[in-house]
């Protein structure tokens, strides 16, 4: 991976992926650093009421509290609790969608953890009619991912800029089964990033609870018509690409 990504989760990579074992909460708030998490209106959990393909479903985390430095997303009743997280910089607001995998009908929940490491926490229930965690939320492509480039979109606003991300990859969670039984090799992309003009914004981690070819929201801080945006990943395959475009 290049330096974007590594330059922002050094901390969180020294001490390995041990996020995405936890079995609850405190747990893979505890091994990013973070206190106890406790409810907090001023981070938010937003989802439908009920998602009919729990393969892709929308959802997305942020909070208004002052020095966050780090979201988690959860879905409490999947094999793997967390899905994402990010580790932010002041050129971003730590506001982020994502498409995720969904096994049932499950809570969900957003933790932020500030510079002093204590975590606030939101919760809410997302009601599934069918479950998509354990495929790749489609049928398997033949192309290399990393040979596919990311689509970018950068928007300028009056206080930054909206970018929206699509990726291109199976997401193989290691959990489903072929047709002759023996489960699919996990496949998926395992750290993300992203740089303005050659300095990080923010770096993140998945799991394999993100859905099938992701599509990724934020806000740009500060960032203006004609800026360089670039966005990279890298998978558990060691897989990686970058791709750039200009905010319009």
């Amino acid at each position: 991976m290049g330096p974007m990504v590594g330059s922002l989760s050094s901390r969180v990579h020294a001490a390995g992926r041990s996020g995405f074992d936890a079995r609850t909460a405190a747990e893979a708030v505890r091994a990013f650093g973070g206190s106890p998490p406790v409810e907090s209106r001023e981070v938010t959990i937003q989802g439908p009421e009920i998602a009919e393909d729990g393969a892709a479903v929308s959802l997305s985390l942020a909070s208004t509290l002052a020095d966050v430095r780090q979201l988690l997303l959860l879905v409490e009743r999947n094999p793997t609790l967390l899905v994402s997280r990010f580790e932010v910089s002041d050129g971003v607001e730590p506001a982020f969608a994502l498409k995720v995998k969904m096994s049932e009908t499950s809570g969900v929940a957003a933790v932020a953890i500030t510079q002093d490491g204590r975590s606030f926490i939101a919760r809410r229930e997302v009601k599934v009619t069918l479950g998509g965690c354990l495929g790749s939320g489609g049928t398997a492509t033949t192309a290399t991912p990393a040979s596919e480039p990311s689509r970018i979109r950068a928007q300028a606003r009056a206080s930054g800029a909206l970018v929206r991300v699509l990726m291109t990859h199976d997401m193989e969670s290691g959990q489903r089964r072929d047709g002759a039984g023996k489960l699919v090799p996990a496949w998926h992309i395992t750290d993300v990033g992203a740089t303005l003009n050659g300095r990080p914004v923010f770096a993140a981690q998945w799991g394999p609870g993100v859905s099938r070819n992701p599509l990724l929201q934020f806000q740009l801080k500060g960032a203006k018509a004609g800026d360089r945006l670039a966005i990279t990943w890298r998978d558990n395959r060691g897989a990686s690409r970058t791709d750039e475009t200009s905010v319009a």
